[in-house]
């Protein structure tokens, strides 16, 4: 980060992330400048979101095949650079390079005419002329696109440092809501991943994927509205606050933090068991003032499940040991409840273990025991995999229009045994949300039973697909069987109509009926199953034994975590083989990558099978988890 005496800092650079996160927080700086970790679970969507960027830079560039990329090796050498080449009258530069007093800016279209410059900013958010508008009707910058107007402010402020004489134009560009593809495999043609590479051959009318707003007046609020800057900035101007979180980043000075109901969602709040190895955590360090004298780990209220915990903040009750008892419905209400088990109901059992209370392991209401009952063998236990990219891959679909590309299915009888049945896109088949209808009604008997999902999704995608087909039914030869294949689905009802067959939702079952004392705050399928599997004796004998399908060769599922319970298997697969999926966000980008290709035949091969490794995990933590409910409602009843 360079040395951190004051004038001789090295080629330490402020940059709009930095002036951003000082924005929101100006302690945060301090933590980015010494390197302090930040929480991975944001990480997958970082990096979707770097994808579809990514996919969008090279949509707007395809319009400059004459365009020249900036990349010198470093920022001094890509400084200048940018210089030379904008001392011509015209040109086109792609992620040209600025700096001023430490400050950096890279933007990644600049045309130069003249004296005339067109900057050009890229932001994933889509953007609807009917719905959206950049100014409100008090002429100040709505909320969902102020901070895409700071960064652009940032950018330009720099640029305008070094060439004040220019005349600007600024362009917002932003996926169109109301564009559409004009061409298919749009991603393929425009090499999103290819180093320095303008795809040339793009038909321009592809460009309706993209609306580009000319912000000239919301960048003039931010630069020199007083008000604006009240109600925004630390300082009295904009370029006042620059000067300020520059200077404190550069200097690593650390500010006294503002502690807050804002501090939930900071990045330095790292997961639990990374701060119990003993990494880092300049969440835990800002809020160590405030920790109970006789409490070193107490339990932030932030950590508690579900809404509510704003008001103790503001009241100043930061720690579940901290609430007052009679704020919560008592152990015993909870246990001998006979309704729904509320996300209130589930943190105040949060807030009673933490007291040091006795609470149950496991609270399964008799409505989840119904539920089972009611369900028809085959049970077809069904997971999808699906993504959203801001550059369509079919002619006609608009930016972010659901692909799915890959399910999973394991069908369970009545005897116990199981088959495994799975298909993946393999980029050959037109269009992969018609070829999975197709492989689905390959399942034997999927038209027979019970289907069951984790949440709605598969259901709601589903009919994504059929009001495609019934727009492109001309078009589609099969177009008709598959509509009526996929009605004879989605129009199942779920579990509570009194004939089969079904679609389940196994999510709704746990969220409404299953408490178990180590999901803590998660509901997610990973740790339902996790819990589940450090609670069932059954599952520890059963997965203890080695695991064999197409994608697993004895793998073991139940391995032990050094604490009395299970690891949970999603991190098993991780640790299995090198890139494996760990969850859908992370599958959404490996498809995007296939998709946009450029991989050798092995990275292919090796990407399909982290994906079919991660999809199967995905229906057999179902199974898992029904097996245990089954087993305790054997016991039970």
């Amino acid at each position: 980060m360079g040395n951190t005496k004051k004038g001789n800092r090295g080629d330490t650079y402020f940059t709009k992330h930095l002036f951003r996160a000082g924005l929101q927080c100006a302690t945060k700086l301090f933590y980015k400048a010494h390197n302090y970790p930040q929480n991975r679970e944001a990480l997958p969507f970082i990096r979707h979101a770097r994808y579809n960027k990514k996919l969008l830079k090279s949509l707007v560039r395809s319009i400059y095949p004459e365009g020249k990329f900036i990349d010198e090796g470093s920022i001094a050498a890509s400084v200048a650079e940018t210089k030379r080449q904008l001392e011509k009258d015209n040109v086109i530069l792609f992620d040209a390079v600025f700096t001023h007093q430490q400050m950096m800016a890279k933007l990644p279209v600049i045309v130069k005419s003249g004296d005339r410059i067109t900057a050009i900013h890229i932001r994933t958010k889509a953007f609807s002329a009917r719905k959206h508008q950049l100014l409100n009707n008090r002429g100040t910058i709505n909320s969902r696109w102020r901070k895409y107007m700071i960064d652009f402010a940032f950018q330009l402020h720099v640029f305008k440092q070094q060439y004040p004489d220019c005349r600007i134009l600024p362009l917002l560009v932003l996926p169109d809501k109301l564009g559409y593809a004009q061409t298919d495999a749009l991603p393929i043609q425009l090499q999103p991943l290819a180093r320095h590479k303008v795809a040339s051959d793009v038909s321009s009318s592809n460009q309706q994927l993209l609306v580009k707003l000319d912000v000239s007046d919301p960048l003039a609020k931010v630069w020199e509205d007083p008000a604006f800057a009240e109600e925004h900035f630390p300082r009295a101007t904009f370029a006042k606050s620059l000067d300020y979180l520059k200077e404190l980043y550069l200097d690593k000075e650390k500010t006294k933090p503002e502690l807050g109901y804002k501090c939930k969602s900071c990045e330095f709040r790292i997961e639990s068991k990374r701060k119990a190895s003993g990494v880092k955590s300049g969440f835990a360090r800002c809020w160590k003032p405030t920790e109970r004298p006789d409490q070193h780990e107490a339990t932030h209220v932030f950590d508690l499940i579900g809404p509510g915990t704003k008001p103790w903040i503001q009241q100043g009750t930061f720690y579940a040991q901290d609430v007052d008892a009679g704020e919560i419905p008592s152990v015993d209400s909870v246990v001998h409840g006979k309704g729904r088990i509320s996300e209130k109901l589930r943190q105040a059992l949060q807030i009673h273990k933490a007291k040091g209370e006795k609470v149950p392991d496991e609270i399964i209401r008799p409505p989840l025991i119904k539920e089972l009952r009611r369900w028809k063998y085959p049970l077809h236990f069904l997971d999808f995999e699906a993504g959203n990219y801001a550059v369509p891959i079919r002619k006609g679909r608009p930016p972010y229009h659901l692909v799915v590309f890959q399910f999973s299915c394991h069908t369970l009888q009545k005897d116990g045994s199981w088959q495994h049945h799975q298909w993946i896109d393999d980029l050959s088949s037109g269009y992969p949300n018609y070829e999975l209808i197709r492989q689905l009604m390959k399942v034997p008997n999927i038209k027979e039973g019970t289907i069951v999902q984790y949440s709605n999704f598969e259901r709601n995608a589903l009919k994504v697909i059929r009001r495609e087909l019934r727009e492109e039914a001309e078009v589609i030869p099969d177009s008709q069987w598959l509509m009526q294949w996929i009605d004879h689905i989605v129009n199942r009802k779920d579990s509570k109509h009194p004939q089969p067959p079904y679609v389940a939702d196994l999510s709704r079952q746990v969220k409404h009926f299953y408490y178990n004392s180590q999901m803590e705050n998660s509901l997610s399928i990973k740790d339902v199953l996790q819990s589940a599997m450090s609670q069932s004796a059954f599952l520890k004998e059963k997965y203890s034994k080695p695991y064999r399908s197409h994608n697993y060769d004895d793998i073991v599922w139940w391995q032990p975590n050094g604490d009395g319970g299970a690891q949970n298997p999603y991190t098993i697969l991780k640790e299995s083989s090198k890139g494996a999926v760990k969850r859908g966000t992370e599958a959404m980008v490996l498809y995007g990558k296939l998709i946009a290709g450029g991989m050798s035949k092995k990275e292919k091969q090796a990407s399909r099978q982290s994906l079919l490794r991660y999809c199967e995990l995905d229906t057999l933590a179902m199974v898992m988890i029904y097996e245990h409910w089954k087993q305790k409602m054997n016991q039970l009843y």
